[in-house]
């Protein structure tokens, strides 16, 4: 099979963009999304998500189309469109379904004399999903035959936004292929831009697989340590405490407790609870980990009003400040924030919540009731509580200035543990941590 001369990635959010800029160093790249306004900001050098600048977007090669015939010639296809939930806990593959049956479609009007395309998914799913599901829509649309007209790959993202160590470049990259000849020229295509090296899976739903499990592990791990800080709570012991002396020994692996949101890992093991569902077995180990990491925003909306109560005497009265709404730190990403749902609850309390997060800049969603503000650390107000919620760097390099915000006798809760305790009880104020 020939090297590809062309490539195109379908959807440019977190995981297209950067992957369609590493590319468009080495081949001829184009950038394809549907969201109009989105291509309009990137031409400008701007980057709502605030992962790459201004200078990067300027002077990339980068292609950038709102169109998608760019589709119908390239020899190489990447799709990374986002693979969310349903309500229901179940995959929500309308973004998949959209993109192959486009594709398809696209590839309906290619050149007669051109190879055959490659398409590779990107996006998360459960194992089977790509030769499942997204081929057969492709041959529906095309009038085409998957492993004669075009071929199928897998290759899973690992992007961890906010984190400039492990980048596409330096973490190692899983490929996959309809055929042999198909999976080595995905791993030399990906090998020109990834420089950590290429692990190739024995097939396609080995590698979906693959990826499903990465965030179920730590999804499972954090959900122990979860609901250990949860006991140790009632044993009026600090789970840090307890995580410092264990971590000890040379054979325990310590996570840390605290609010599991974003992209992938609330969402990505439901691909593969519905998966075994469909094989007629339930994953229950997989879900119990699910259900305590979902209650840990009401146990800590429970804990604070309890803690502050004592303090007001009047709850209703009582002054909360949230410091982070973003779903990790240091990025502005607020997809299944647990934060926001953390400060639903406690105004569910009776609380008067405030929020600081200088990452979040675009339109919050409809049906907010809490004040976002602009900088409480420039201001005289003091809170009843502070919560320290997400560890941006900006917060932590103004560790006194948290204190300080707090009332006298009022409380400071720590979600992080990236406060010193005895600074903060020395000063006649409450300290708690998971």
């Amino acid at each position: 099979m020939n090297k590809p001369t062309n490539l195109v990635v379908i959807g440019l959010g977190y995981v297209g963009l950067p992957l369609a800029l590493a590319f468009s160093k080495e081949i001829s790249t184009t950038g394809f999304d549907v969201d109009t306004s989105r291509i309009d900001g990137l031409r400008a050098g701007v980057d709502r998500n605030h992962e790459l600048s201004n200078a990067e977007l300027t002077s990339s090669k980068l292609s950038l189309t709102k169109e998608s015939s760019c589709i119908s010639d390239a020899g190489f296809i990447v799709v990374a469109v986002p693979t969310p939930i349903t309500d229901n806990y179940e995959p929500d593959l309308g973004m998949l379904k959209a993109a192959s049956e486009l594709i398809g479609n696209r590839l309906r009007e290619r050149e007669k004399n051109l190879p055959p395309a490659i398409v590779v998914f990107e996006s998360t799913t459960y194992p089977g999903c790509t030769e499942g599901f997204c081929g057969p829509l492709i041959e529906k649309t095309s009038g085409l035959k998957s492993g004669v007209d075009f071929f199928l790959a897998y290759s899973p993202e690992r992007t961890n936004f906010g984190d400039g160590i492990h980048t596409l470049e330096t973490v190692v990259k899983v490929v996959s292929g309809q055929t042999p000849e198909v999976a080595e020229l995905v791993s030399e295509t990906y090998g020109r831009v990834v420089k950590a090296g290429i692990h190739t899976a024995v097939n396609i739903k080995t590698a979906e697989a693959s990826k499903v499990i990465e965030n179920i592990q730590r999804d499972l791990n954090i959900a122990l340590f979860n609901e250990l800080a949860v006991i140790f709570d009632r044993m009026n012991i600090r789970s840090s405490d307890v995580f410092d002396a264990a971590a000890t020994k040379w054979n325990f692996n310590r996570y840390h407790p605290g609010l599991v949101g974003g992209h992938c890992i609330p969402v990505d093991p439901y691909y593969m609870t519905y998966a075994s569902s469909e094989l007629g077995y339930d994953a229950r180990v997989v879900l119990a980990g699910r259900d305590m990491n979902e209650r840990m925003a009401e146990f800590i909306a429970n804990k604070v009003s309890g803690l502050i109560r004592p303090v007001t005497g009047d709850q209703a009265k009582a002054s909360v400040l949230l410091l982070g709404l973003a779903f990790k730190s240091n990025v502005s990403d607020l997809r299944n924030s647990k934060v926001m749902t953390l400060a639903n609850l406690l105004l569910d309390r009776g609380l008067v919540v405030d929020v600081y997060d200088p990452f979040v800049q675009h339109p919050l969603p409809d049906g907010i009731d809490y004040q976002m503000l602009e900088n409480p650390f420039s201001s005289d107000k003091e809170y009843d509580a502070v919560i320290l919620a997400v560890s941006h760097d900006i917060f932590l390099n103004q560790k006194n200035r948290i204190v300080e915000l707090v009332n006298p006798s009022g409380l400071v809760a720590d979600l992080v543990s990236g406060l010193d305790r005895s600074q903060v009880e020395s000063l006649g104020k409450t300290y708690w941590s998971l």
